[in-house]
């Protein structure tokens, strides 16, 4: 009977609390970027996620922490430029450089980026002949 009558009365109470006001993106990528140097590769993908899912404003930030001290954190923003795909090419020469770090988790990280970042197909053709003979 507690049970009914809280869970009946519970919605009135909590709908009259003030809602937390979220963070701001710079905010919330800067914890997420910060968060990244976690030793659990399932953590460091969750959060790489996340950040996909911000996208562009996301990018400098990643960007920054792949000259990181800390491999977890260069792999961790490797991997999330590499799910944001070509909206992070501006990070290519950074991630092109860890192709030589001496981790292997950072060289698996920034070759998946790479792959995800370089455009499909690469070049395009000349244009075809107009035709016009001078």
């Amino acid at each position: 009977m507690r049970f009914v009558i809280a869970a009946v009365i519970a919605p009135f109470f909590l709908s009259s609390l003030p809602a937390a006001e979220p963070p701001s993106d710079a905010t919330l990528v800067r914890r997420l970027v910060d968060a990244l140097k976690d030793s659990d590769p399932d953590v460091r993908q969750n959060l790489a996620t996340a950040l996909a899912k911000i996208g562009p404003a996301a990018v400098e930030p990643l960007t920054g922490a792949l000259k990181d001290g800390l491999a977890e954190r260069r792999a961790g923003a490797a991997y999330a430029l590499g799910l944001i795909g070509g909206a992070a090419k501006t990070a290519l020469p950074d991630l092109l450089d860890l192709l030589d770090d001496k981790d292997v988790d950072v060289r698996r990280q920034a070759a998946y980026a790479v792959s995800r970042i370089v455009p499909t197909g690469g070049t395009k053709p000349p244009p075809p002949p107009t035709g016009d003979k001078q």
